[in-house]
């Protein structure tokens, strides 16, 4: 049988099929269809339901760069609140026949065990592909409801996420600036990955000596993860969650418009949404962009422990990217990115 590691992504997904319907044993759901919706970091399966129901499975991955299962816990822990908390689209965890959120399985031809968890579906059509300023105010909106039901949950005793006090706020090896790399980072593109990592250092050295609590932030709430139905934007994909301040969650959501012509349209109609709940969370100019830029530091990283060969062949050209969308940033200036086409996201 061949190397897991070694399949293509559709190779992998067909055996993380296996995982999922596996998983799915552990769920009082009399299931018709399961279907792979992607298998782009986790394996994502549409499950659909004798009433007429669908639901959504997570298979998580179990590479460097996967979640614990504290984590995952955790994850379904601000769900469950959210949903009984709020009225908002997002996707409430169901239990498994033994109560419990989060079902670890096995299954053949996939050489390590499987954290799973079985979500409610989020209906809707992404903003990504509705880019209205209706749609990103909606969104901005979204991001202020969630920021505000943070601010006053009480977790669980073991709730456990990382957090965003740091400028690589996830729990993982920092191997951007080892000795390995350095055909990817030469000296003048070393300057400048330096350079913002001295700025976002400063950026949240500032927010600790605020006396602004942290709160659970979404972490990756970008137009790919927000849907839009019947007039109300909802978010999922909350896995990686984190403690942070409000400012980092936003950058982390403008990183991905950041170089396109519509950027300033899009920024504005957010922060238009987000205003009409709660203030604008950037306290000093600049702020913003800053942790924009420190995403790229993020971004830049992962890619670097991500195992999947298609991921691999690209890290040259995301480096290079990279380096000129913080150039950008430090400058204050523009950057165009269609003129550096990857993915339609990193």
């Amino acid at each position: 049988m061949t190397d897991f590691y070694k399949l293509t992504v559709r190779g992998r997904a067909r055996r993380l099929r296996r995982v999922a319907l596996a998983a799915l044993r552990h769920y009082d759901l009399d299931v018709t269809r399961v279907r792979l919706v992607t298998n782009d970091m986790n394996g994502i399966f549409r499950v659909d339901t004798a009433d007429g129901a669908k639901r959504i499975l997570r298979v998580c991955r179990a590479d460097g760069l996967a979640h614990s299962l504290a984590e995952i816990r955790s994850e379904a822990a601000w769900l469950h609140a959210l949903a009984r908390d709020t009225d908002l689209l997002i996707p409430a965890p169901l239990p498994t026949r033994e109560g419990d959120f989060v079902v670890t399985v096995a299954a053949p031809g996939v050489p390590e065990p499987r954290h799973c968890i079985v979500f409610s579906w989020v209906p809707g059509r992404t903003i990504s592909k509705q880019m209205t300023g209706e749609a990103i105010a909606q969104w901005g909106a979204l991001t202020a409801a969630l920021h505000e039901h943070a601010a006053a949950f009480q977790p669980p005793p073991d709730f456990s996420i990382p957090s965003y006090d740091k400028v690589f706020p996830f729990n993982e090896p920092i191997t951007l600036f080892d000795e390995a790399n350095r055909e990817l980072l030469p000296p003048a593109r070393r300057a400048v990955f330096e350079a913002v990592l001295a700025k976002v250092q400063e950026a949240v050295d500032r927010l600790k000596a605020s006396g602004e609590p942290m709160r659970v932030l979404h972490g990756d709430l970008h137009q790919w993860n927000v849907n839009v139905h019947r007039g109300r934007a909802g978010a999922f994909d909350f896995e990686d969650l984190m403690w942070g301040w409000p400012v980092q969650d936003i950058a982390t959501m403008l990183f991905y418009s950041h170089g396109e012509a519509r950027y300033g349209a899009v920024r504005e109609a957010f922060r238009r949404g987000y205003t009409s709940r709660r203030a604008w969370p950037e306290q000093i100019p600049g702020e913003m962009d800053t942790f924009i830029a420190g995403r790229g530091l993020v971004l830049a990283n992962d890619i670097l422990l991500d195992t999947d060969p298609e991921w691999r062949a690209v890290v040259p050209r995301f480096f290079a990217r990279t380096e000129a969308r913080l150039r950008a940033l430090l400058a204050g200036g523009a950057f165009d990115i269609k003129d550096w086409p990857l993915f339609d996201r990193e």
